[in-house]
């Protein structure tokens, strides 16, 4: 068998197409001859002359330029494709510069010159992604000059050569050459958009000749097999069928085309139940990667109306595709964007629900959010509940100036996991306030490592370790089936309404390297959305940690808030920690305060590092307030949003005391009472027992719920109804 690419013949080729179908008569009886140099002829005069199947353009509309019509009169504007004639290649990963590297005569597509703690894999990939396709098309399209499609034409040649398919691989681990030309993830990214997007857009240039089509269609054929003999999981899987589908839909010609349909669409059907949680969130739980699923599962969409496909589609498509959408709407912060938990960024959806709202005109609600709020019917709930995905979100409305806090309790996720639970983000008046560090490029470097630890988080450390949940597989994703509603092992517990959200989570895993369960780690949050009853007046978050300790010793906790900013500033006497931010709303962190709390902002720390973010990678605030005891240990703050040019509404939080009526010796470590003094006067007072069901007293007021919160007017008399939560969680 040849050792060069396509290893399928000219007789093999023309054994797998129907040649019994329109248009290929003269195929069959170049074939029927043995003269497969005019079959090849003919196949590609079909293909060039053929107007179905279709896809999103045609060779034929490209623009024609004429002196009434000239080119932009712009500086170079194919300057990457001039590039990539020069045998130039260069990519740029999150957080990190371009590298670049000029190949000689012949291109080496196990390249990769990456280097140190920047080597990554990522570049590899890409240069057998043929992300270069897209300029190299793009400059034919639009200039005509032939000298684009000559080279697309060489390299697209070159790498089938160079490239035969793996006999008994996945092409999933490197081969020995460093190349990834087959990896299953690549091949799928390549027929679906890559190579069809360049193929429709130079067909007419006469570079694309009768070999030349002849290799791309043995190479499809070749390609897609594969991902059918080699199918994985996770985003990877949604890819590789949107290949396989790609190529069947475009190249109907082959017999198994058909059957590599049906292949794709059962796999993708199947994802719902295998993949996707019943609250609509893909079970990577990283909202990159659970957005592109999406966009994939819809975009098959747009590829079975464009063919008229539809009766090959699923039946129940639609409805398990519609709940998938609700994530984006919910989680949506003010400025139409998910936060980037897990290896991501924050994500804009504004386009991905107006799709939705096109799919489905009923929801209204999608099309709210799509147009930032000038068009559609505002969503029918403000905070919500994904209990699989473990992600509650708490907002004060759908204004643009509302309060938001995303907070993570869920599962470590089936890939692109961080040590993060109990982790959250906020937004408030316009701006996001306290964010998640974001994704950094698969390299080997210590940045790459600090976004995937506990340290990159808004949670806790303990004895200056992380969350070690990578080691335990019953963390990574829910055991199966997924049924509503959500699994009773959640230990996350949540109330909503209209004046407070409020919920409890715990981590129990480990920490360090050694998984040391000593620690268990709750975290309370309150937020309380009318403040003294006044609609949209100050509103605020109370969030408490409760760290309790199964041994003796002493342990060290550090509570850490990453500050979307470039300054912030601590506050001597109340411990407050506030952004400076100019022309725009700020936050302080009021923590309850005391002689054996400490405060520090770190930024930009480099060795262990601390204070990063990304989207740009920079510099960050992080505020880590610290405190060291033994047994039960809570930890309490106050994060009040301020609005641009206004004075913070909060001037103080402070601890008071309080004692179980019946249980005079159990007032000291099972509970925690505070008084949150505002500038007018007013106070609010809020209490956590550690004894649900007895009765504890704070200053005037009592409870004999799981906590309680008391709104008061400056003369101390109660100006807002009594808040009694039930019992909602571990203490």
């Amino acid at each position: 068998m040849s050792d060069k690419g396509p290893r399928i013949t000219d007789q093999e080729l023309f054994s797998a197409l129907d040649l019994d179908r329109p248009g290929l008569n003269e195929v069959r009886a170049a074939v029927a001859e043995s003269d497969f140099a005019a079959a090849k002829e003919a196949l590609a005069r079909h293909i060039h002359e053929r107007k179905e199947p279709r896809w999103f353009f045609d060779w034929r509309d490209r623009p024609i330029l004429t002196e009434s019509t000239p080119a932009p009169p712009e500086e170079r504007p194919h300057e990457e494709a001039d590039d990539l004639c020069q045998h130039i290649f260069g990519y740029e990963f999150v957080g990190t510069a371009k590298t670049s590297i000029q190949f000689g005569e012949k291109i080496d597509w196990g390249a990769n010159p990456t280097k140190g703690e920047a080597k990554t894999l990522l570049w590899n990939e890409a240069l057998n992604r043929h992300y270069h396709f897209e300029p190299l098309s793009m400059a034919y399209w639009e200039s005509g000059d032939e000298k684009y499609a000559r080279e697309l034409a060489a390299q697209w040649l070159d790498w089938i050569e160079q490239n035969p398919r793996p006999l008994d691989s996945s092409g999933n681990v490197q081969d020995p050459s460093g190349c990834f030309a087959w990896q299953t993830l690549t091949t799928g990214m390549r027929l679906e958009d890559a190579w069809p997007n360049a193929l429709y857009r130079c067909l007419g240039s006469p570079a694309f000749n009768d070999e030349a089509i002849t290799a791309i269609l043995k190479s499809v054929s070749e390609q897609a097999k594969h991902l059918i003999r080699w199918p994985t999981a996770h985003n990877w899987l949604t890819e590789e069928c949107m290949g396989v589908f790609t190529a069947g839909m475009l190249f109907p010609e082959f017999k198994e085309a058909k059957e590599w349909r049906r292949i794709a669409l059962e796999r993708l059907y199947k994802q719902f139940d295998d993949e996707v949680y019943p609250d609509g969130l893909e079970y990577e739980l990283a909202a990159g990667y659970c957005t592109w699923v999406l966009k994939n599962f819809y975009k098959i969409l747009d590829l079975v109306e464009l063919n008229g496909l539809q009766s090959e589609l699923p039946e129940g498509y639609l409805p398990r595709l519609e709940k998938m959408f609700e994530y984006p709407l919910y989680a949506s912060m003010p400025d139409g964007t998910i936060p980037g938990l897990n290896d991501s960024g924050n994500m804009d959806v504004t386009d991905i629900l107006k799709k939705g709202h096109q799919l489905f005109p009923h929801r209204e609600d999608f099309l709210y959010v799509a147009t930032s709020r000038k068009e559609g019917c505002v969503p029918g709930q403000t905070s919500s509940e994904f209990p699989y995905a473990g992600h509650y979100v708490m907002r004060s409305s759908w204004d643009e100036d509302a309060c938001y806090l995303l907070f993570d309790s869920g599962p470590y996720g089936s890939a692109h996991q961080h040590e993060d639970k109990l982790h959250f983000v906020l937004y408030a008046n316009g701006r996001q306030h306290i964010l998640d560090p974001g994704n950094y490029s698969y390299d080997e470097s210590r940045w790459r490592r600090y976004v995937l630890t506990t340290p990159a988080h808004n949670t806790l450390m303990v004895d200056g370790h992380g969350q070690n949940r990578r080691a335990k597989p019953e963390t990574h994703f829910w055991p199966r089936p997924w049924t509503e509603p959500a699994p009773t092992e959640n230990n996350t517990k949540w109330e909503s309404t209209e004046e407070f959200d409020y919920v409890v989570g715990d981590y129990r895993d480990g920490y360090g390297p050694e998984n040391d369960t000593s620690v268990t780690h709750t975290r309370r949050i309150l937020f309380v959305k009318n403040s003294n009853g006044e609609e949209a007046a100050s509103p605020y978050f109370i969030i408490l940690d409760t760290l309790t300790a199964t041994d003796e010793q002493t342990h060290l906790y550090e509570s850490l808030f990453h500050l979307d900013t470039r300054a912030a500033s601590i506050d001597d006497e109340t411990q407050s920690v506030r952004t400076e931010n100019k022309n725009a709303s700020d936050l302080v962190i009021f923590p309850l305060a005391g002689d054996d709390l400490d405060v520090a902002i770190v930024c930009g720390r480099e060795d262990p590092v601390q204070g990063w973010a990304n989207h740009p990678w920079r510099p960050v605030p992080t505020a880590v307030f610290s405190k060291q005891g033994k047994s039960t240990v809570r930890m309490l703050c106050v994060l009040c949003p301020i609005p641009q040019g206004q004075s913070a509404p909060i001037v103080s939080v402070d601890s008071i005391p309080c004692r179980y009526v019946s249980r005079e010796n159990h007032d000291a470590g099972e509970a925690i009472a505070t008084r949150i003094t505002f500038s007018d006067g007013r106070m609010d007072y809020f209490a956590q027992s550690g004894l649900p069901g007895e009765e504890l007293h704070f200053d005037k007021h009592s409870t004999t719920g799981e906590a309680a919160l008391v709104q008061t007017a400056a003369d101390g008399a109660v100006i807002s109804s009594y808040v009694s939560l039930p019992r909602a969680g571990h203490c």
